[in-house]
């Protein structure tokens, strides 16, 4: 009974033994492992932080290129818009000049058919007297026209011109809102001015049929310079010469009330738009 339980006891310090050496190999074999594993997820890290840093490098190199290329391309397309909206001014321009010289052709071809019936009817003395009754005619509506165009600053108690010019230039932007066909009157008057610049793109006003665009104070220089010129001029037709005055007025009493900016200051405004009051009925509706 000894023996067997010397035996058992023996084979009991046996395995005891052999696990201790099963734990000690195994832990060794674990350090090294856990060893080899930080070695390599150390390497990895740097190979992954050496590739991301020339990954993103690369990046950037393509990124800026592709600002410069943006830069280039917005500079392009704004060069492009400025010369297509000469080129438009320019057709404009030259439409107007045709359509002005028809309608000069046209009334020359009207006047030279009375002439020579005038000259037959007395020979010795019309070729003087006609002409000057002829051309005094065509002349009194001009005088007049220009007489109330020049009479309209003083009777509306308007600021000289270089007066107005002096405060425009003070205005850092102005909003002008105005009919899209008057917007293009003024570009016509203004565009060769060497003052006016072309402002950005007009955006639509209180509804689909007016303009919206940002003048900056050298701009409304020009503006009001070319209104004041067409206004004044005896070339112009009465049409060009009331939309010159009308503009050039609304403008010049806006500027006027214009003072130096304050930080809750708010830009200023130029609405040309004439409406009828509101009345009762026109609430009730």
């Amino acid at each position: 009974m000894a023996i067997f339980r010397r035996s058992i006891n023996e084979q009991h310090n046996e395995t005891a033994d052999e696990l201790a050496l099963l734990r000690t190999e195994f832990g060794q074999e674990l350090r090294t492992g856990l060893a080899e594993l930080r070695g390599l997820n150390t390497d990895a890290r740097q190979q992954l932080a050496s590739s991301l840093d020339a990954g993103l490098q690369d990046l950037r190199d393509e990124l800026r290129e592709l600002r410069r290329e943006l830069n280039d391309a917005h500079k392009t397309i704004t060069e492009a818009r400025r010369e297509s909206e000469s080129l438009r001014l320019e057709l404009e321009t030259a439409r107007r000049q045709a359509a002005e010289a028809r309608t000069e052709a046209l009334s020359g071809t009207r006047s030279s058919p009375g002439a020579p019936a005038v000259a037959s009817d007395s020979e010795p003395t019309p070729a003087s007297a006609t002409p000057p009754a002829v051309s005094g005619e065509e002349e009194a509506p001009d005088s007049s026209e220009s007489g109330t165009a020049e009479q309209t600053p003083s009777a509306t108690g308007q600021r000289p011109p270089s007066a107005v010019l002096e405060q425009a230039a003070g205005i850092s932007a102005a909003d002008l809102i105005c009919h899209r066909d008057a917007w293009a009157f003024i570009v016509e008057q203004a565009a060769r001015n060497a003052h006016f610049r072309v402002p950005g793109l007009a955006t639509d006003g209180d509804d689909e049929q007016q303009t919206n665009v940002t003048l900056s104070g050298r701009t409304l220089i020009a503006i009001l310079s070319a209104l004041h010129t067409t206004r004044q001029a005896h070339t112009t037709s009465r049409e060009d010469r009331a939309l010159a005055a009308t503009y050039y007025s609304r403008i010049a009493n806006v500027i006027a009330g214009a003072l130096p900016s304050q930080s809750n200051a708010v830009r200023t405004r130029i609405v040309i738009d004439d409406r009828p009051p509101h009345t009762l009925e026109d609430t009730t509706d």
